[in-house]
């Protein structure tokens, strides 16, 4: 066997690796591989003028491309075989076309050689030429029917044509013929992922780098399975993976693009630009130069900006940016936006922009290289836009990129969605393409995006598409040549949650539940909930073809669905003969979704208290629909705000229907409002509320409604001052609790962290802390429960452990520049309580001066008045509520203002009014049995603490024992 033949069969895995004779590495010993790593390289490079073909060849399989780039373009001349170093080089540099050039020389000069037919079959892959590449391997094999190379080319190939059965018994074979095969267990790994199985794919990863340990698809493929755990513990250990596939594979496409679209183990606390306030407002004349395709003096009034900020990444970002879409420049502008990028990175260790920009930009080298490409580019060149101006009111700030180019390829990827314009337009919505220098927060306007996680713990901070209204530009590039629409796919999030009936949003979700059921989801991503269900079926329905997959949820297409989902499928067909009839002209075809767009703007109104023109919208919206149900329960729901109870019922009755559960949860909040206006007595209205929760309980049948009308009741329960009923409900429904999404496995979560904070307010913390650590493990940016777990702390004394639970949301809220006024409070009343004053002044600068308009004034007062600043908060107690969970609020403040006053007997009767509303209150109680002791009225704190013990659920050891210490 040639010496190159031999050696390019191991790079691809078909032979041991040489250097087995080492210690094998457990794979999760990242440090030590590391090291070794280092002493390897190391190692060759001592052999200086003395390195053979097969030392080079391992140089460029270690990442040290630039030893290597020079050497082979001399030695080839003599060596045919250094041709091939020269293709591998520029193969992992994503120029497939000199690839195969250099491929082609050493075919002239060694014929039908076997490691350059399989090299030219790995090129017909990314041009995606599968057929071409098929036949080699099949020749191949017929040579030689245990070439492993062929054998898992072709596995390679069987996956990308959704043969993940025929991809597993290739990669087994090539097991029982090599065991020490590393690539074949890759192979393996990758079935599993597209089987759905990715707990699989974890053992056959680990005996892939068990024998190549600096192999990059491997160790990114393990940090990924990691990440598929959903186990926000494990990202550090992700992270540990793709440290190393990066150092031995610089420009690893997958491990940048999912480093730099959320799958992260930082927050937005390690990106924080102090001088990002400064620096943006100067960048933007280069976004106006950029608009009027005035590249070079965009160019340079960045250069400019960077030269004043030299320690920011921020103008380096917004170049490398601008290099990406200064189309015009030429390919040539890639490898200057390679170079800034992989400089930030340099510099900003796992900055996750700038891995998606050097992501976005291989793959804009790659598009280049698909067979197609020339025609993709003809198809955007002469796209025409038939409805530009509703087309520009919801895309509205595609003129930030220069010329037609990005508009068109925009357009082309909608298909009949095309239908929603209009409607979004009517509600004011627009979507946004943000370049790669733009994150969300700033695409959006909303700081959100900068502290908060997915379902699957990404970081929003670093993702690039959202259904409430973007796609970044390096998708919509994608879309335009073959790749995953992920344009549509928000898209589709926008008008689902926006324009949808409530009986299209019913109908998706019972497909989704039945597809769950039945095994008939497409893939991973949709399975999730019913969001993704529709967002990655619908564009599935419009696409024949894609191409190279970036992960496990990119590859559906129109026969995908049709042949898997049959049930989806009709249900987006008649969408679309729906979408095609509105656009022909026959309005009535999407009446409903008109009357749905009107409803909206009517609660808008209502929020406003403008009655008139909340009514006249819900007229507008019934002459679209006079059936249309969520319009006749708008109109109760406007009618009880204005008092009018005659009215208010007629239209409950209206939309009464045998089944039809809302009408049950909207009579609830009917008999709520009668109870705030007095009509009708807590006991009554508590009973008559729950009755009606349990009859929409008895008559729902969807599983997100269900699980929001289980929230509704437990919450009912504790609202009136009911906390047994209430933590019996919470935890009824996680006994019960589906599971079959996200959406519902937070909705468990969520009842069983309820049911945790009222125990462990009432001193039951150890049954506290087993529900809420491992949740908080799990999701640590999730800042509610952040506040509950610190609320129950603090009621049982440990105020540093609350402090620390706060202080870390808080660092990244603040960071993200949204610190939480909610959160200063508590930390600031907290570490007062503890004795840490330090800690609660620095929390006091987040501490608004005024009460916070989205925020628990409550705690903001006690917080106030912790200072000693309790003059003037009076008024905020205002009229003496009748939910009892709120007068007990109500009666605390008034309890702390005046005993901070000095003026102990007023204090004794607000906490006694306090406790009557809510006896459950832990923190009233013993504050009002200090008073009562400390004034000497010892027979009446002996009479509370033992009312205490008594109640129905009494409290928790620790508080029982306190209580005796006054009885």
């Amino acid at each position: 066997m040639r010496l190159l033949t031999c050696f390019f069969l191991l790079l691809i895995g078909a032979i041991p690796i040489f250097s087995q004779s080492q210690t094998v590495l457990a794979p999760d010993d990242t440090q030590v591989a590391l090291d070794r790593l280092s002493a390897e390289k190391q190692a060759l490079f001592q052999k200086g003028d003395a390195r053979t073909l097969a030392d080079d060849f391992r140089l460029i399989e270690l990442g040290e491309w630039l030893s290597v780039e020079g050497k082979w373009v001399e030695k080839a001349e003599g060596e045919p075989d250094y041709l091939l170093v020269g293709a591998e080089l520029a193969y992992r540099q994503n120029d497939f076309s000199l690839a195969e050039s250099r491929v082609k020389a050493y075919l002239d000069r060694v014929p039908g050689d076997p490691a350059g037919r399989l090299f030219q079959a790995r090129l017909y892959i990314e041009a995606w030429e599968l057929t071409k590449a098929a036949e080699i391997c099949a020749q191949l094999r017929q040579e030689n029917d245990l070439h492993e190379g062929a054998a898992l080319l072709q596995g390679r190939l069987a996956l990308l044509q959704k043969d993940y059965a025929g991809a597993l018994t290739l990669a087994q074979a090539v097991q029982q013929w090599n065991p020490a095969n590393a690539k074949a267990y890759l192979l393996e790994a990758e079935a599993y992922f597209w089987l759905r199985q990715p707990e699989q794919a974890e053992a056959p990863l680990r005996r892939a780098l068990e024998l190549d340990p600096f192999d990059p698809d491997a160790r990114f493929a393990y940090g990924y399975a990691l990440w598929r755990r959903v186990d926000a513990t494990l990202l550090p250990a992700m992270a540990a993976q793709w440290e190393i596939a990066l150092r031995v594979h610089p420009l690893h496409y997958q491990t940048h693009w999912h480093w730099g679209n959320g799958h992260t183990h930082l927050t937005y606390a390690d990106y924080v630009d102090p001088q990002e306030d400064e620096i943006r407002p100067q960048l933007e004349r280069a976004d106006s130069l950029l608009a009027q395709n005035q590249i070079e003096a965009a160019l340079t009034h960045i250069w400019q900006v960077a030269r004043a900020y030299p320690t920011s990444e921020l103008p380096m970002m917004h170049l490398g940016s601008a290099y990406y879409m200064a189309y015009d420049l030429g390919p040539a502008r890639l490898d200057t936006a390679q170079e800034i990028f992989q400089g930030i990175l340099s510099r900003k260790a796992h900055y996750g922009p700038a891995h998606n920009g050097l992501a976005a930009v291989i793959k804009q080298k790659r598009f280049a290289y698909l067979h197609q490409y020339d025609s993709l580019e003809q198809v955007i060149a002469h796209t025409q836009i038939t409805d530009p101006d509703n087309f520009a009111a919801v895309f509205s700030d595609l003129d930030r990129y220069p010329g037609e180019r990005v508009r068109r390829m925009v357009w082309n990827q909608l298909y009949s969605s095309v239908v929603y314009f209009p409607f979004l337009q009517k509600l004011g919505r627009e979507f946004v393409i943000p370049p790669l220098h733009e994150d969300l927060a700033l695409a959006m306007d909303q700081p959100f995006f900068r502290g908060a996680t997915t379902f699957d713990n990404r970081q929003w901070m670093d993702i690039r598409g959202v259904g409430s209204g973007a796609t970044g530009i390096e998708y919509v590039e994608r879309g335009a040549h073959l790749e995953r629409n992920v344009t549509l796919h928000e898209y589709v999030h926008l008008f689902h949650g926006q324009v949808f009936t409530e009986a299209e949003m019913r109908a998706v979700r019972a497909h989704y539940y039945r597809a769950m059921a039945e095994g008939y989801i497409i893939d991973y991503y949709s399975a999730n909930n019913e969001f993704e269900y529709l967002a990655q079926t619908f564009p599935a329905y419009f696409i024949p073809v894609k191409v190279h997959p970036l992960n496990h949820k990119s590859l559906n297409t129109r026969s995908d669905l049709l042949s898997k989902d049959p049930g989806m499928y009709a249900f987006i067909d008649s969408l679309v003969q729906r979408h095609r009839a509105y656009l022909a002209g026959d309005s009535a075809a999407m009446a409903a979704n008109w009357a749905e767009v009107y409803v909206k703007q009517a609660e808008r109104a209502h929020r406003r208290e403008a009655w008139a023109e909340a009514s006249a919208l819900l007229d507008t919206a019934l002459r679209w629909d006079s059936t249309y149900r969520p319009a006749l329960l708008a109109r109760a729901a406007l009618a009880q705000a204005q008092q009018a109870w005659n009215e208010a019922e007629f239209w409950l009755e209206q939309a009464e229907t045998p089944g039809y559960a809302p009408a049950q949860a909207a009579r609830a909040a009917y008999l709520r409002a009668r109870f705030d206006t007095g009509l009708i007595a807590a006991p009554e209205a508590l009973s008559q509320m729950v009755a009606a929760y349990e009859a929409a309980l008895s008559r729902e049948t969807d599983l997100a409604e269900r699980a929001s009308l289980a929230e509704s009741l437990r919450r009912t329960y504790r609202d009136f001052g009911r906390w047994v009923e209430a933590i019996e409900a919470a935890d009824r429904y996680v006994r019960q609790a589906p599971t079959v999404s996200t959406y519902l496995r937070d909705r468990r979560d969520e009842a069983a962290a309820f049911a945790a904070e009222l125990r462990g307010r009432l001193g039951y913390l150890a049954e506290a802390r087993a529900v809420f650590e491992p949740l908080l493990a799990q999701k640590p940016q999730d800042y509610y429960l952040r506040r509950q777990w610190a609320a129950v702390l603090a009621t049982n004394g440990a105020y540093p452990e609350a402090v620390a639970v706060l202080t870390a949301g808080q660092r990244i809220l603040a960071a993200a520049g949204r610190p939480d006024p909610d959160y200063a409070a508590a930390i600031c009343l907290y570490a007062l309580s503890g004795g840490d004053t330090a800690t609660a002044q620095s929390a006091r600068a987040d501490l608004p001066g005024h009460p916070p308009a989205y925020g628990d004034v409550y705690l903001w007062a006690q917080a106030r008045c912790a200072w000693g600043e309790a003059e003037g908060l009076d008024s905020l107690i205002g009229e003496p509520a009748r939910l009892p969970a709120t007068r007990a609020e109500q009666e605390r403040l008034r309890g702390h203002l005046a005993a901070a006053r000095g003026d102990t007997a007023a204090a004794i009767s607000a906490y006694q009014a306090a406790l009557k509303a809510d006896p459950y209150v832990l923190e009233t109680r013993f504050q009002l049995l200090e008073l009562l002791t400390a004034t000497g009225a010892s027979r009446q704190a002996r009479r509370l603490a033992r009312e205490g013990s008594l109640l129905p659920l009494p409290p928790g050891p620790a508080a029982q024992r306190r209580l005796e210490e006054y009885e």
